[in-house]
């Protein structure tokens, strides 16, 4: 039996065990202090377990310091399996944080307490990013337990802050450590098709904007004595609309191949509903 068919058919023994770890993972929500949660660290001490019975080589924590989340820091776990040649390293790179699981009365059940269904399984981050982070675990577990040391090294890298920026997650890593070197190769298994056949090579850059308009605020029932923020606003949004007009190029390698510009969130201006707000944010 060729070494390919024998790690295939032992990823395949470990289906129950991959269906554990992704229940384990859901149940602790990593969701970034900046969408209101608490961070990675306790997810990252159930990896970091994992790792450590699983025969690694080395595995090593980068802390960015966070005081916004509970533990002080976000972590970043790297960790090697040895191959046959040191000459270069394939890392796999997948990211510990979820986001937020939205309006909850839309959700058949828990998100945090993932379940089954036909074959299926459902709970919040299950699919991003858990399904490629337990995928790589589990494909270097078998080589681990057939005994099979890889053509290269092999790294993990389990970052954080993917979800919101990357300036506590890859970034971090990438500005206080020296890990990676030009002649390895960095697979992100954060995208695909059904038979695994697709390879993302490009992604648009980014670019995130805070929009705050001014106005008078005011009692409701005297509107004319003050200027609506959130009247400005909603006005300002509809003429986003115009941007896919201007700025219309068009690059196939992209999918979808043309700029977006979207509203995403909306903040919370006044607390009550007969006050006309003087400040509003989108």
């Amino acid at each position: 039996m060729s070494d390919l068919a024998t790690i295939t058919r032992r990823i395949e023994s470990f289906r129950n065990e991959m269906i554990d770890l992704q229940i384990k993972l859901c149940s602790v929500p990593a969701i970034s202090p900046a969408s209101g949660g608490e961070g990675e660290a306790e997810k990252a001490k159930i990896l970091l377990e994992f790792l450590e019975k699983n025969g690694y080589d080395h595995i090593d924590v980068i802390k960015a310091p966070d005081l916004d989340a509970p533990a002080g820091y976000r972590p970043n776990i790297i960790a090697k399996y040895k191959g046959q040649s040191a000459v270069k390293t394939i890392w796999l790179m997948t990211h510990m944080d979820i986001v937020p699981p939205g309006e909850l009365s839309l959700w058949k059940g828990d998100p945090f307490q993932a379940w089954i269904e036909k074959g299926k399984i459902y709970g919040r981050g299950v699919e991003d990013n858990q399904q490629e982070m337990v995928a790589s675990l589990f494909s270097l577990k078998a080589f681990q337990t057939e005994g099979i040391r890889p053509r290269y090294n092999v790294g993990i890298v389990l970052v954080a802050d993917e979800e919101t920026g990357n300036g506590k997650g890859i970034d971090y890593v990438l500005k206080h450590t020296d890990i990676f070197r030009k002649q390895d190769l960095i697979i992100v298994p954060d995208a695909g098709n059904v038979d695994g056949t697709m390879i993302e090579v490009a992604e648009k850059s980014l670019l995130w904007l805070k929009v705050k308009t001014l106005g008078i605020q005011t009692h409701g029932s005297t509107p004319e004595k003050g200027v609506n923020s959130f009247t400005a606003a909603s006005h300002l949004i509809v003429e986003l609309g115009r941007l896919y007009q201007i700025f219309d190029a068009v690059n196939d390698i992209f999918d979808p191949p043309v700029s977006t510009f979207e509203p995403t969130r909306k903040e919370a201006n006044v607390p009550n509903i007969n006050t006309i707000p003087g400040e509003d944010i989108f």
